[in-house]
């Protein structure tokens, strides 16, 4: 990767040369719309000067010119999600056409130029939008319609576009057939670059519906590439494909036949094509190209549109925040009176209370992270200022270059900690080793490395001499392992001596800290196999498994939890602690918290007597703490005192905090002197202890306190910054951001972790220092955060792998209105004039938040009803029920609605509304198709949904699975299951054999084992099925647990652990392990797991309502019962064992 070795130079905003990002074009005879800074453009086909249509303050994306050209219809979020809006092509206001904060973009208009067509996701139910639909609304406003094609990304249609009158915008009479002429349908996938060279179950599927009579065929079935986007296009389909490479535009016959390539370009992969049916445009590379459809075919025929663009780029101007929600990382000064911190990937170091925040480090384009004091009050820090990382030293001055600047260990530094005495630092890398480096010299020595996982958690000894870490014996295993650094000729080097294994685990090991006077090392084990019986089947769990321990370094250092006799009123003295001799303490001011005399130089740290541990029989010497097992998760060590953190265990699927910054640690301490624990402090997140002891840090969400170490916190409610209060006043750290280095700086690191991690060395074949130019040279054209999201999109999809992600970061300021739901889908009834309720989602009617308000006790709403008013506001064609519902999410809200008998009775009810019907909807499918198969089979098969192999899934599974499990047979439904890692968990309970019954004189029998299915099982997949969810559908087939029926699943395997942020908050993915199965190898990414029994799910099905899938699996479990019937178990005779005469 090509670096710069000098801080990049200011970039201006003027823009009379530059060049901008183009995406998502439309045409319409000679005019050309785009999107460029998050905004639409208009710029003539054959090119010129751009000009601006809008000014939003959210993103506006995917226009849609109408066929009259005079309306564009967009998707923006001006008042929440995405919705859809109108504006006249000339520019000026937007007006809004939806209320659903759910669009996901606008399609297109239909033919006659009346509606606007849209896919939304505010009635999918399952993950990620996979099932979401097409919708139109009039470009009047008023009622959206569904299109009733079954769920869909695009849909095109073989008349060209009927020229309307700009000013007749009256909704379409026709609506249940939006056209009679023919059409095709882009169903899975919008775009194939975000995971080039796709083949898996999810890849573009073309359907075809030749006379526009609903009966569809799919053509290029057997197309090995992923083709999206299909448009008919004077008699063809056109469409994007990467078949050979490379994505760009072919077209076919309507039937499939005579497949030619249009375009022709080498590089980039064309994106986002649209049509006029007489010029094609479309994305390449940041640019906008043209295709005129009447010429012949040749690469001259593409044009690309020379695009005179002036802005002021307003997206990147120059920013200001404050580091009370932008830091990163803090740590202590040794002394307690300051701290280090990262905000914003920026250098930083403060003192408590007084005096002013410095900056150190290069200000713009660099970013800064594992920032530690040195004992002499330097700041050692990883930079990649050289573009690859370094470690570089500051002095605590504000100044751009380092005092020192060395070479890393090779792999990515994950954890970096200082000697209290010397400067010595030890690192933690990507390649699982453990590396020591001399601060002062820059020289690396490899302590130890493991074949298993990352080391972890080094903690060096108060002299500096000794080296406490975590390492994994196997995958299971976790021990504590000591060093003795052999530290020669004051600190300058070290002569270390081999790792020594002072641990013996039972499951896992860590969290190693010190005793300040030598006496113990802590730690965190998970050893106690408490059970907790579960209370829905007869299951254990140990979920609080782990305590705090120490191991005595001494051979003849007592249990300090050991009681010793005492006369009444004297207490236990403590072990002898080694003399400090130099040592002196600290003065307290008169609010009782201490702090270092005033001094023109730096206090001398307290002098600490070398330790001298001994190792043999060192295993033996393990104390456990006499306090409960639970969730701990730091225990750190102070004079006679240790510290140690406690978590809540909570269920997986708790409702968030109304405070996203909450945390729920509690504080305790353990006193020797004493012999208990007290809390401390409560909301504690991290925690850290100043070098001398007498300064402890904790975090708590954003906010961050300092106190004197081991004494009770002061709960006051006050959290004024302040010496009192100990809160820190971050905001002191203020922060200047330049957008255009800071997202090349994040677009550099994307590419490095991506280097680092990708599972295999090779990165599979891709040239991966080559992808990086091609995509680095497009970064002066980005102008907004989005432009930066899809650029990194595009340049990971090169790897051609699943889980390559980006998601999350800092974008403008959208505000948040979010509408209310009901619970239930309305239409509007022209002959009635009223909205009807047309259906009711009761769901689960005990679960809060799980079910219609409508069905709530004593509402008394029907099917049928008519709802007259929201909050008084009468409800019309043109004002929807959404439209009066917006940000009343949650909120209880008075509704008018009469009887469908006596529309002229009004009554008032007051609902609370909901934030989402998903589970609503959801609840109710599950039931339907539970219904469904429990009627066809008279009773004897169950259905289940596991909707992803994650906490829903886990729940979801247990639900349907003991309650059904003593039918004849059991559907397991994992259609868009979104993955997770539980399915081992229900492919143990599903492997289990019956054996028997646990027969009772008086009750029924039960299973044995437990839960135990005597009966057949039947898995039904899609290609929404992936990641565990392809796991588990090739581990069904492989297991011989029964047939697999649907469709081929979207095979994406390659597991994440979505532990690294960039500097803006923005998470990015890396593919870093593949599963391995005996029976497949690697197969089964990027292809899936293909179905014994084929089952398509066409579009005419979703048109006749039918589950076409699930109608097959019945009848596939209905002839396994006739081949293999479960016959009633017949008990023999008892035996008897009568007295002896």
């Amino acid at each position: 990767m090509s670096t710069k070795n000098t801080t990049p130079a200011k970039t201006t905003n003027s823009s009379a040369l530059a060049q901008g990002y183009f995406r998502q074009p439309d045409v319409q005879g000679e005019r050309v719309v785009f999107q460029s800074e998050d905004d639409l453009w208009e710029v003539p086909l054959v090119g010129g000067t751009a000009r601006r249509l809008t000014n939003s303050r959210s993103e506006t994306r995917s226009p849609r010119i109408s066929p009259d050209g005079a309306w564009i219809a967009l998707c923006a979020m001006e008042e929440g999600d995405h919705d859809v809006y109108l504006m006249p092509t000339s520019g000026g206001e937007m007006q809004r056409l939806t209320w659903l904060n759910s669009v996901t973009h606008v399609v297109g208009w239909s033919p006659d130029g009346q509606d606007v067509q849209f896919v939304s996701v505010h009635e999918s139910i399952h993950h990620r939008g996979a099932d979401a639909w097409i919708y139109r609304v009039s470009s009047a406003g008023g009622p959206v319609e569904c299109l009733p094609y079954g769920p869909a990304m695009t849909v095109s249609y073989q008349e060209p576009k009927q020229k309307a009158e700009g000013s007749n915008r009256q909704p379409t009479t026709d609506n249940r057939q939006p056209t009679k002429s023919g059409l095709v349908l882009g169903r899975n996938s919008l775009a194939n670059s975000r995971w080039k060279r796709y083949a898996g179950g999810m890849v573009g599927e073309l359907w075809i519906d030749a006379k526009g009579s609903g009966a569809f065929q799919r053509i290029l079935k057997d197309l090995p590439g992923n083709p999206v986007r299909p448009q008919w296009i004077c008699n063809r389909i056109w469409f994007v494909s990467d078949h050979e490479g490379i994505g760009n535009l072919y077209s076919c016959n309507p039937d499939g036949s005579d497949l030619q390539p249009e375009s022709f370009q080498q590089e980039y992969y064309v994106r986002e094509p649209a049509s006029d049916g007489r010029h094609v445009v479309f994305h390449v590379g940041g640019d906008l190209w043209r295709i005129d459809v009447q010429q012949p075919r040749s690469p001259k025929r593409e044009q690309r549109i020379n695009i005179q663009w002036a802005t002021q780029r307003s997206r990147v101007q120059r920013r200001f925040f404050f580091g009370d929600h932008y830091w990163e990382d803090i740590d202590l000064h040794p002394d307690g009176h300051g701290v280090a911190l990262t905000a914003r990937g920026k250098l930083f170091g403060m003192p408590l209370w007084e005096l002013a925040a410095t900056q150190l480090g290069v200000r713009d384009g660099v970013r800064y992270r594992l920032q530690r004091w040195l004992p002499d009050s330097r700041v050692a820090v990883i930079s990649d200022a050289k573009g690859q990382e370094r470690l570089e030293v500051f002095a605590m001055e504000p100044t751009l270059e380092p005092a020192a600047r060395f070479r890393l260990p090779p792999g990515r530094v994950q954890d970096l900690v200082v000697s209290p005495r010397h400067p010595h630092l030890v690192m933690t890398t990507s390649r699982m080793e453990l590396w020591w480096m001399n601060a002062n010299t820059g020289r690396l020595r490899r302590l130890d490395h493991s074949t298993v996982s990352e080391i972890g958690d080094p903690a060096f000894s108060p002299d500096g001499h000794w080296l406490a870490y975590s390492k994994n014996l196997s995958v299971e295993l976790q021990a504590i392992f000591l060093i003795d650094l052999g530290v020669q000729k004051e600190g300058k080097a070290i002569r270390p001596h081999s790792p020594v294994q002072v641990s013996d685990p039972v499951r896992y090991d860590f969290t190693p800290s010190w005793d300040p006077e030598g006496h113990w090392l802590y730690f965190l084990s998970s050893r106690t196999y408490n059970p907790i019986w579960d209370t829905v089947q007869t299951a254990t769990t140990f979920s609080r498994s782990i305590k705090p321990y120490l191991i005595t370094l001494q051979k003849d250092t007592p249990n300090p939890f050991l009681e010793l006799p005492r006369p009444p009123g004297i207490k236990d003295e403590p072990p002898p602690t080694p003399a400090a001799p130099d040592s002196k303490p600290e003065e307290p001011d008169p609010q009782g918290v201490k702090f270092p005399k005033k001094s023109a130089a730096p206090p001398d740290p307290p002098s600490i007597p070398q330790i001298h541990i001994d190792l043999e029989g060192i295993k033996n010497r393990v104390v456990e703490f006499p306090v409960p097992e639970s969730l701990y998760e730091q225990v750190v060590g102070l004079p006679n005192r240790v510290l140690f953190t406690e978590y809540p265990i909570r269920g997986a699927m708790d409702e968030a905090p109304d405070n996203p910054n909450q945390e729920e640690g509690l504080l305790w301490v353990w006193d020797f002197e004493k012999g208990e624990r007290e809390t401390l402090a409560q909301d504690v997140g991290t925690l850290q202890v100043s070098v001398s002891g007498r300064t402890l840090l904790y975090t708590s969400g954003t906010r961050v306190r300092v106190l004197e170490a081991g004494v009770a916190v002061p709960e006051d409610g006050d959290e004024t910054p302040s010496r009192r209060t100990g809160w820190l006043d971050l905001s002191r750290v203020r922060i200047s951001i330049n957008y255009p280095q800071e997202w090349a700086q994040m677009f550099r690191e994307t590419w490095r972790l991506q280097q680092e991690f990708f599972w295999t060395e090779d990165m599979s074949g891709v040239d991966w220092q080559r992808v990086f130019k091609r995509y680095e040279k497009l970064l002066p054209r980005i102008s907004s955060r989005s432009e930066l999201s899809d650029l990194i999109w595009e340049m990971q999809g090169e790897l051609g792998t699943s889980h390559a992600y980006e998601y999350g970061g800092d974008y403008p300021f959208s505000p948040r209105y979010p509408v209310g739901w009901l619970g239930a889908d309305l239409e509007y009834d022209s002959e009635r004039t009223a909205w009807i309720f047309q259906r009711i989602y009761a769901g689960d009617l005990w679960c809060r938040n799980g079910h219609s308000p409508l069905a709530e006790p004593g509402v008394l709403v029907q099917q049928g009803d008519l709802l007259l008013e929201v909050a008084g506001m009468p409800l019309d064609a043109q004002t929807t029920p959404g439209e009066l519902l917006v940000n009343q999410a949650g909120e209880q809200i008075i509704l008018t609605v009469a009887s469908q008998d006596a529309p002229d009775k009004r009554r008032h009810l007051v609902v609370r509304t909901l934030a989402s019907e998903r589970n609503t909807r959801y609840r109710e499918w599950v039931q339907a198709n539970a219904k469904f198969v429990s009627e066809a089979t008279s009773g004897r098969v169950g259905y289940l949904h596991i909707p992803d192999m994650a906490e829903l899934g886990i729940a979801e599974f247990h639900r349907g699975y003991l309650a059904q499990v003593g039918r004849d047979g059991l559907i397991i439904d994992v259609r868009y299951n979104a993955g997770g890692m539980v399915s081992p968990l229900i492919l143990e309970k599903l492997m289990h054999r019956h054996l028997g019954y646990d027969v009772p004189r008086w009750g029924t029998p039960e299973s044995y084992p437990y839960h135990t299915l005597r009966g057949h099982l039947l898995a039904l997949t899609n290609q929404f099925a992936g990641s565990d969810g392809d796991m588990f559908t090739a581990s069904f087939r492989e297991l011989g647990l029964g047939p697999v029926v649907g469709k081929r699943t979207w095979g994406g395997v390659i597991g994440i652990d979505s532990r690294y942020q960039l500097v803006d908050g923005t998470t990015t993915t890396q593919p870093q392990y593949s599963i391995w199965f005996h029976h497949a190898g690697w197969s089964v990414e990027n292809y899936g797991v293909d179905p014994d029994i084929e089952v398509e799910d066409s579009p005419q099905s979703y048109q006749e309502g039918r589950d076409l899938q699930l109608e097959r699996a019945v009848e596939v479990m209905l002839k396994r019962l006739e081949d293999e019937p479960i016959t009633p178990i017949r008990f023999d005779q008892p035996p008897r064992r009568p007295l002896p005469k």
